[in-house]
C-alpha cells in the first residue's frame, strides 16, 4: 500500500540544498518514490492548530512503507541526511496510506 514521508523542515542555513535536491531526488527514484510538495517550492499553511516551528514543509510518496524505509536507510542517502543536518532540523512521519 502506498506510504507516504511527512517532512516539517525547520532550515537556517540555505547553503546545503542545492548541493542535497538533484542527488536525492534521484535516490527517491531509485526507491519507486515522487516529491508531492517540495519544501522549497510549494506554499503551505496552517488551517488548524497552532503554527509548529517550521520554514517547509515536504511530502514524499513511496509505493509501501519498505521502499520508503529503503530508501532512507540506503547507505547513499547517509551522506545527505548530515549534509541536510548542519542547516536545518526535519521531523520526519511515515504514514502508510489508507482508505475509509
Amino acid at each position: 500500500m502506498t506510504a507516504y514521508a511527512v517532512c516539517l523542515y525547520k532550515v537556517w542555513d540555505q547553503s546545503w540544498p542545492p548541493k542535497y535536491k538533484d542527488p536525492v531526488t534521484r535516490l527517491i527514484a531509485k526507491h519507486g518514490g515522487r516529491y508531492i510538495a517540495r519544501r522549497s517550492s510549494c506554499p503551505w499553511e496552517m488551517m488548524e492548530g497552532d503554527q509548529p516551528d517550521i520554514t517547509g514543509v515536504t511530502l514524499i510518496e513511496f509505493p509501501t512503507m519498505e521502499a520508503a524505509r529503503a530508501w532512507h536507510d540506503d547507505p547513499e542517502y547517509q551522506p545527505y541526511i548530515q549534509l541536510r543536518q548542519t542547516g536545518s532540523k526535519v521531523a520526519m512521519i511515515l504514514v502508510e496510506g489508507c482508505k475509509g
